[in-house]
């Protein structure tokens, strides 16, 4: 069910310092980026088999506002799985009594649709599952 790592999510202040220590210290390449309505930065950082996500929210009143705050509260990281049938990875996790935060999956900030597990109920980091789509 599990394929790897897709991403290691960080919640970050200032996303173009930590894209630039990610560049320049570390070597990585920054191989998309995006905003969600201006208040939202995004940005993906490729490094040898690893792959970051930054996520810096400047302002309130996206829809994210309640998904970061909950991630925030648990951890300002998290682990997003690559998984080959979401639905079945989101019922696993449902039978072994942990609730979703979305009753189904969402377009991710990539070409992927995701789910979170529940923050809250996860021991750990926050756990996020992907589901990868072609980019047509």
């Amino acid at each position: 069910m599990f394929e790897g790592v897709h991403h290691v999510g960080q919640i970050v202040d200032d996303i173009e310092e930590t894209k630039a220590f990610y560049e320049d210290v570390l070597g990585g390449t920054v191989t998309s980026t995006g905003s969600v309505d201006g208040k939202v930065d995004v940005a993906f950082v490729e490094l040898p088999e690893f792959r970051t996500e930054l996520i810096c929210r400047h302002e309130r009143g996206t829809y994210l506002d309640d998904l970061l705050d909950e991630l925030v509260e648990k951890s300002e990281s998290h682990v997003a799985l690559v998984v080959d049938d979401i639905a079945a990875a989101m019922a696993t996790f449902e039978d072994a009594g942990y609730s979703m935060y979305d009753d189904e999956p969402v377009d991710g900030l990539g070409p992927y649709v995701r789910a979170f597990v529940e923050p809250s109920e996860v021991p750990g980091m926050p756990i996020e599952l992907v589901e990868e789509r072609s980019e047509d």
